[in-house]
């Protein structure tokens, strides 16, 4: 299951305070949002000035931002970590890197929404820009090369340990429309599922056992879903070149 890293160490010096202020930050973020920072008291138990928020971040708001950023990018390296490993099958890889993602999103709730809806920390859209938009890029891109590494895999019957443009392997247009289908069904059924969002929080508390059930049934069928229209291509590339 996916845990949180923690700092190994209070005991700061004045290069290290911003490291460990974003550290403890992603920490408040991670299960209850931006309510849950005080920066006073974060300040106060990491034994440093609440000034160097200002100095290091400019506002409560562009620290928190910084840290939703830094845990969406662990995110990303984490399942690149399970991704690009041995596995028995594409499927298999893939739907582990799904299941990752929905233990994260129960543990992170907080960041999970602010990552989905970022108005939350940039309301006027002043925030997100420059360094933080480019590393958004960044890590929305590798976290769809990782989907489409499992999809590749898929359309040539093996899992792959390596994206695919980095093994050679010609361009499958196709394959492309798919990896955005299911990046956008893993997102929705984590946050869904894991009974994150308003609509599906209350059937979480009642019935887990039910949201349990629906999570697996959930990815077997997007996984068959993604499976059959991959076979499709497959099936129609091979009439149309003669090969694969």
């Amino acid at each position: 299951m996916p845990r949180r890293r923690k700092a190994e160490s209070k005991d700061l010096g004045y290069g290290s305070a911003s490291d460990a202020i974003l550290e403890a930050v992603g920490e408040a973020l991670a299960m209850h949002g931006p309510a849950a920072v005080n920066v006073g008291e974060i300040c106060s138990q990491l034994g440093v000035s609440p000034s160097l928020v200002n100095y290091h971040f400019g506002s409560r708001e562009r620290l928190m931002a910084l840290a939703v950023v830094r845990e969406a990018e662990r995110l990303v390296d984490d399942m690149a970590a399970i991704t690009y490993k041995t596995w028995d099958s594409p499927e298999d890889q893939l739907i582990a890197r799904i299941k990752f993602r929905m233990e994260w999103t129960q543990n992170h709730p907080g960041i999970d929404s602010m990552m989905n809806y970022s108005h939350i920390i940039d309301p006027v859209g002043e925030i997100l820009q420059g360094e933080l938009e480019a590393r958004i890029t960044a890590f929305t891109l590798a976290d769809s090369i990782g989907l489409h590494t499992s999809v590749y895999g898929m359309y040539l019957g093996r899992a792959l340990e390596r994206p695919a443009h980095e093994l050679g392997l010609d361009d499958v247009p196709e394959l492309i429309d798919i990896t955005g289908f299911l990046a956008l069904g893993c997102i929705g059924l984590a946050t869904w599922m894991t009974g994150q969002h308003p609509a599906s929080r209350a059937l979480g508390f009642e019935q887990p056992d039910t949201m349990l059930f629906l999570a697996d049934s959930s990815i077997e069928r997007l996984v068959r879903t993604v499976r059959t229209e991959v076979e499709q291509i497959r099936e129609r590339r091979a009439r149309q070149y003669g090969n694969v």
